[in-house]
């Protein structure tokens, strides 16, 4: 399913679009749609730690955990629920005094 979304661009930015579309033999939604999905994965990528921290804080939920890693979302909910199971034998050992 997708849903449509309007911008507004610069008449020079969108010059160059259909430039770089006519170029390339693509329609300027589909070189847009291509751009935007490219850039959206790479950013996803050099933010993984921080999505993982918002993950981790319940600021974002696993569907869009997936959304943003793909099967590096598996890991990530791997590494958390360790950290969380760790943290919990801590406090217990803290408060049996073994620690």
């Amino acid at each position: 399913m997708s849903t449509q979304v309007n911008i507004r661009l610069d008449e020079d930015l969108l010059k160059e679009v259909d430039a770089l579309a006519k170029v390339l033999h693509v329609t300027r939604t589909e070189w847009l749609r291509m751009k935007i999905s490219r850039d959206i994965k790479e950013e996803a990528l050099d933010l993984r730690e921080v999505i993982a921290v918002e993950y981790s804080k319940g600021r974002i939920n696993d569907d869009e955990l997936k959304d943003l890693l793909g099967a590096d979302a598996d890991d990530v909910r791997f590494i958390i629920a360790n950290i969380r199971k760790g943290r919990e034998m801590i406090d217990e050992m803290i408060k049996k005094g073994d620690l």
